[in-house]
């Protein structure tokens, strides 16, 4: 299991980064599980894909100060070795209404789950797509974005990312 490609989304959906990620030299990728990862040999190649670091430093800069939604993102976080105010993350995986869904009580309810009975959308039928997924877990956030908010409130107080605040 390796870091191959990386995709971010605006709080409407829009793609706003994405991009494949070079194997360091060492690393032979001996399957790449096209079915279901979506990635093929042509995406890792050095004149389509970038490097780790590059990627690494895009997204420090793309996120800095800004609220981050993701679905498991500490998953994403530490195969990137990124940290992140922790205020400012909005986690599908560990929303209260959210996690009320999950299959057994104390689990993490999936992402093709939440999407498919919150949203009524299918996700993940074919090769995986981050893209996809980024959009899934947008639309998801927005569905209760309310909610979110006031269980950060809750948590951490009143959080206003620093561009927010700078721009208020």
């Amino acid at each position: 299991s390796a870091l191959a490609r990386v995709s971010l989304v605006n709080y409407h959906g829009h793609q706003v980064y994405d991009s494949y990620v070079q194997m360091p030299p060492k690393v032979e990728v001996t399957d790449y599980r096209t079915a279901v990862s979506g990635i093929e040999p042509k995406h890792l190649r050095k004149d389509v894909a970038r490097s780790f670091e590059e990627v690494r430093n895009d997204l420090r800069i793309l996120l800095g100060g800004r609220i981050l939604v993701g679905h498991a993102v500490k998953n994403d976080l530490d195969v990137l070795i990124l940290k992140h105010d922790k205020r400012l993350i909005r986690d599908t995986s560990k929303f209260s209404k959210f996690r009320a869904l999950a299959t057994k009580a104390g689990w993490t309810p999936g992402l093709k789950m939440l999407t498919q009975k919150l949203l009524g959308v299918e996700i993940q039928t074919g090769a995986h797509s981050s893209v996809e997924e980024a959009r899934a877990t947008m639309a998801l956030f927005r569905l209760e974005k309310e909610e979110f908010e006031n269980e950060i409130r809750q948590k951490y107080g009143n959080v206003r990312p620093p561009t927010a605040a700078a721009e208020a």
